[in-house]
C-alpha cells in the first residue's frame, strides 16, 4: 500500500488513576474523579473532538500482589491496577454519551465463558450503533485466578490455547444470526425468520446468541500480547494490535511480522490489520516546554517508592538501586505471568544498560512506552516518520496525566496532523470498523 494514501489511527487507551504515569494520582494537574461517570463521559468527547478512532479502557481482575500474596504496596502507592471500574459498564455509559468514537473493553478469555463475553460485547455494540472493540486478554496472575475460583494461572500455552477457542466461539455466537435473520415484519407477524439463526453446538457454547448481528457485523478485535505466541494469536484474530517497540526498527520489525504471519498463515489480507505503537506524549507549546514539562514528571517520582513497586512487580524483596538491570530481571524471570512484558523489559534494559533505579523510574514514568516530547510540530514530525516508514499503521495513546495529557494532545497535536494530511478531520463513517478502514 502506498503510504500516502493512508491515514494513520489514534486510539486513547485509559486506565485511571495511574495511567501508565504512577504518579498522576498525585499530580494536582489531574483530575481526581475518575469513579464518576463524568470523568469518563468528558474523557471521551475530548478524543471523539480529536477525531480518534477509539477508546480504550484497560482492565485487571485483581489488585496486584507481591510474592507473598500482599497488596499493600499496590493500594498504598496507587500502583496500576489499585483500582478498575468494569470496562463494559464505561463502554456502556461512553455509548450514550457519545456519537462517532470506538469504544474497546478489555475482557478475559481465561475466565469470562465465551457466551457471556459475546452477549456483553454485542450488546455494547449495538447500544453505540456499531463502535465496540473486544480488547483480548488471557489475564497473567495468580491473583486474578484465584479471584474467579481457579487455584492458579495456567500456562502462557494453555492460555493462549484456551483463548484460541474462546474467540472462535466468540466469532460463531456473533454470526448465529444471519445478517437478515432480524425480520421485524409486523403486517405478516413475523419478528424473526428462525431458519436463519442457528446453533453452534459447540464445546464452549450450543447457541444461538440473543442478539443479531450488530451495524458493524460484530465488534472489532483487539489484542496486544508481545510475545513470540501473543504474536502468532493477532496474527490470526486481531483487526487492531496494540503493540510496544522500543525504536523504529523494532516498530517496523514487529508489524511487518504481523502482516506476514497473517498473510501466509491464515489468508488474511495484512491491510485489514491495524499494528498500533504505544507512546506517551508530553505536548507543550515549544520544545522547552515540553521538556520542563518531562522534567516535572520525573521530579515528582520517588525513588523509594518507584523501587518498591518494581520488587512487588518481580516478586522481589529489596531491590538495589545499583544493580544491573539485566542481572535482577533474568533472577526473577517468570514473576510477572506476561513473558512478552519481561522479554521488552530485558531488551531495553540491556540496550540502555539501565542499573534498577534507572529501570524503577522509566517504569513509574511510562511502564518504558516510547515518549514523545515537544512541541506539536515535533510531536508530529515524530509520528508522521513512524507512520511513513511503515513502522506504525498509528498510535495507541498513553496519557501522563488525566485530562491534560489528552486535552493537549488533541489542541495540539491533532491539528497539525490535520494540516500535515495524514489524520481525518471528521468521521466518514458511523461505525468503528469504518473509522479503521480509512
Amino acid at each position: 500500500m502506498n503510504p500516502s494514501s493512508r491515514s494513520l489511527h489514534l486510539v486513547g487507551m485509559v486506565n485511571p488513576p495511574t495511567s501508565q504515569y504512577a504518579e498522576n494520582w498525585r499530580n494536582p494537574l489531574s483530575r481526581a474523579d475518575w469513579l464518576s461517570g463524568a470523568f469518563h463521559a468528558d474523557l471521551a468527547r475530548t478524543l471523539e473532538r480529536g477525531c480518534f478512532d477509539m477508546i480504550f479502557f484497560a482492565d485487571a481482575l485483581a489488585v496486584p500482589e507481591d510474592g507473598a500474596g500482599d497488596y499493600a504496596t499496590t493500594l498504598r502507592t496507587a500502583g496500576k491496577g489499585a483500582i478498575y471500574l468494569d470496562p463494559i459498564a464505561k463502554a456502556a455509559l461512553v455509548a450514550g454519551a457519545t456519537s462517532r468514537i470506538g469504544i474497546g473493553a478489555t475482557v478475559s478469555t481465561s475466565f469470562v465463558p465465551a457466551y457471556a463475553i459475546a452477549r456483553q460485547l454485542l450488546s455494547v455494540d449495538h447500544l453505540s450503533g456499531g463502535r465496540a472493540a473486544w480488547n483480548i486478554v488471557t489475564s497473567t496472575t495468580d491473583a486474578e485466578a484465584r479471584n474467579l475460583g481457579h487455584a492458579g494461572i495456567a500456562a502462557p500455552a494453555e492460555r493462549y490455547d484456551r483463548a484460541d477457542e474462546v474467540v472462535r466461539t466468540v466469532g460463531e455466537l456473533w454470526r448465529s444470526w444471519e445478517p437478515d435473520a432480524l425480520v421485524h415484519d409486523r403486517s405478516r407477524g413475523v419478528f424473526a425468520d428462525a431458519a436463519r439463526v442457528h446453533r453452534i453446538d459447540g464445546e464452549l457454547s450450543r447457541g444461538p446468541l440473543t442478539l443479531p448481528q450488530s451495524p458493524q457485523g460484530h465488534p472489532v478485535l483487539m489484542q496486544a500480547g508481545s510475545s513470540p505466541r501473543g504474536r502468532a494469536f493477532a496474527a490470526r484474530w486481531a483487526e487492531v494490535v496494540f503493540a510496544i517497540g522500543d525504536s523504529p526498527e523494532e516498530m517496523r520489525e514487529l508489524r511487518r511480522e504481523i502482516r506476514d504471519r497473517a498473510r501466509l498463515d491464515h489468508g488474511r489480507d495484512p491491510d485489514a490489520i491495524r499494528v498500533l505503537q504505544g507512546v506517551q506524549p508530553v505536548v507543550g507549546w515549544t520544545d522547552a516546554e515540553a521538556d520542563a514539562k518531562l522534567a516535572a514528571l520525573v521530579a515528582q517520582i520517588d525513588l523509594p517508592s518507584a523501587l518498591e513497586k518494581l520488587a512487588r512487580l518481580l516478586h522481589a524483596d529489596a531491590l538495589d538501586a545499583s544493580a544491573p538491570a539485566v542481572e535482577v530481571l533474568a533472577a526473577h524471570r517468570g514473576a510477572t505471568g506476561s513473558i512478552g512484558f519481561e522479554d521488552m523489559l530485558a531488551a531495553v534494559s540491556a540496550r540502555r544498560s539501565l542499573t534498577v533505579g534507572d529501570l524503577a523510574i522509566e517504569q513509574a514514568l511510562n511502564q518504558l512506552h516510547p515518549q514523545l516530547v515537544g512541541s506539536p510540530e515535533t510531536i508530529a514530525d515524530e509520528m508522521q516518520h513512524l507512520f511513513e516508514s511503515e513502522a506504525a499503521d498509528g498510535f495507541i495513546v498513553m496519557p501522563a496525566l488525566y485530562h491534560s495529557s489528552f486535552e493537549d494532545f488533541v489542541n495540539g497535536v491533532v491539528p497539525e496532523l490535520q494540516r500535515r494530511g495524514i489524520f481525518r478531520r471528521a468521521y466518514a463513517g458511523a461505525t468503528l470498523r469504518e473509522h479503521l478502514a480509512e
